[in-house]
């Protein structure tokens, strides 16, 4: 009788893409710090993190791209196009033009060729 043999339980090098546009909690907390927990935008409480590159467009969840908001303003910056660009170019001159993204983007698979 063949003796069976464990499945071997390999983590994920990259985490899914889902996940890498999340914020964790000790990255909100530092966005927190960092913006006083004031709206960027008006300077009243923030109540919520805005992902300055978007999500939908391939924005991470990286302290570099997260700003403190307050309700109204988030929904006014989701609804003004020019806002949102406003604040883009205001974060690509603070941290470069790399701010949204995380430590997997731009890395390359290695292509092994068979000859």
């Amino acid at each position: 009788m063949p003796v069976p043999v464990p499945k071997p339980h390999h983590r994920r090098r990259v985490p899914k893409r889902v996940n890498r546009g999340k914020f964790d909690r000790f990255t909100r907390q530092l966005i927190f710090e960092r913006d006083e927990g004031k709206c960027r935008q008006c300077g009243s409480k923030g109540e919520h993190i805005h992902h300055i590159y978007l999500r939908s467009q391939g924005g991470r969840g990286v302290f570099t791209n997260g700003m403190v908001v307050c309700n109204d303003c988030h929904v006014k910056i989701h609804n003004d196009y020019e806002l949102l660009r406003y604040w883009q170019e205001r974060f690509k001159k603070l941290y470069g033009d790399n701010y949204f993204k995380d430590e997997w983007d731009g890395k390359t698979k290695k292509i092994i060729s068979r000859n």
